[in-house]
C-alpha cells in the first residue's frame, strides 16, 4: 500500500513539474504565419470599387526574417515588404500584371505600402481581448494635432518575432500586431488576425524570385497609387 501511495505521489510530482515547464515555454515557435483580413473603413476612390481590392494580408516568419505580402485586382496585383536583420535588408516588391519592380530600403525605414500616418501617441490600458485564441493587449493609439478618432489597436507578446513593427507606423510597439489600422492613400484600411499557423517556412521566402527591375521609392509610389488613381 506504501508503494502504491509512492508511485502515486511521484506521478503527481512528475506531472506537475511538466505541466509547469511546459506552461513556460512560448506559445509559438519560431516560425509560421499569420493571416489577416482587411476591412476597409473609408474609400474615396473613384475608379476603383473595394471589391477589387485585398481582403486579406499575409505574414510569413522565420527565425527574425519576415514578410508581409498583399495581393489585390483578383491576383493581377502584389506588393511584398520582406525583412531580414541578419542581412541588414528590407525590401519591397511590387508586382503588377507582368511587370515586377523592386525597392532596397533601410532597415528601420517604414515600407512602402503601409503608407504614412503622423507621429502617434500609445497608451496601454492593461485591457485584452483573444484574437485566434491568443490574448492580446490593447493600446490606444492617437495622433495629437490630427482630427481622428482615437484607434484601438491589440498586439501579443505570444509569438516571438523581434521588432516585428520596425518597418510600420507602429514601431514603437514591442509585439506583434493582432488588430490595427493603416492608412493607404486615400484608403483606410482595418487588419485583424484570422488565423495562425505554426509551420516550416523556407529560407527562400525571404528572398527575390522572378525577373524583377531595381526601382525607385518614388517610381513604385507612384505605380501603386496610379492603381488608386482617385481623378
Amino acid at each position: 500500500m506504501k508503494i502504491r501511495i509512492l508511485h502515486i505521489s511521484l506521478f503527481i510530482l512528475i506531472t506537475f513539474f511538466v505541466t509547469c515547464t511546459k506552461s513556460s515555454d512560448p506559445l509559438y515557435s519560431n516560425e509560421g504565419e499569420i493571416h489577416y483580413n482587411i476591412v476597409y473603413i473609408e474609400n474615396e476612390l473613384k475608379k476603383v470599387s473595394t471589391d477589387m481590392l485585398p481582403k486579406k494580408m499575409i505574414l510569413r516568419y522565420k527565425n527574425d526574417a519576415y514578410s508581409f505580402e498583399i495581393e489585390g485586382f483578383f491576383g493581377l496585383f502584389s506588393i511584398t515588404n520582406i525583412i531580414n536583420p541578419k542581412k541588414s535588408r528590407s525590401e519591397t516588391q511590387l508586382s503588377v500584371l507582368n511587370k515586377k519592380f523592386y525597392y532596397e530600403g533601410k532597415l528601420n525605414e517604414t515600407a512602402i505600402g503601409f503608407g504614412s500616418m503622423p507621429e502617434m501617441n500609445t497608451e496601454y490600458t492593461g485591457k485584452t481581448k483573444k484574437i485566434c485564441g491568443i490574448e492580446c493587449q490593447q493600446i490606444l493609439v492617437s495622433f495629437p494635432g490630427y482630427i481622428k478618432d482615437t484607434l484601438e489597436v491589440y498586439y501579443t507578446d505570444q509569438i516571438p518575432i523581434n521588432n516585428s513593427n520596425r518597418t510600420t507606423p507602429y514601431k514603437d510597439i514591442d509585439g506583434v500586431l493582432m488588430e490595427f489600422y493603416l492608412q493607404l492613400h486615400n484608403i483606410e484600411l482595418k487588419l485583424t488576425a484570422n488565423a495562425v499557423y505554426e509551420k516550416k517556412i523556407p529560407g527562400s521566402v525571404f528572398e527575390r524570385k522572378g525577373d524583377y527591375r531595381k526601382a525607385s521609392r518614388a517610381y513604385i509610389e507612384a505605380v501603386l497609387f496610379k492603381l488608386l488613381d482617385t481623378e
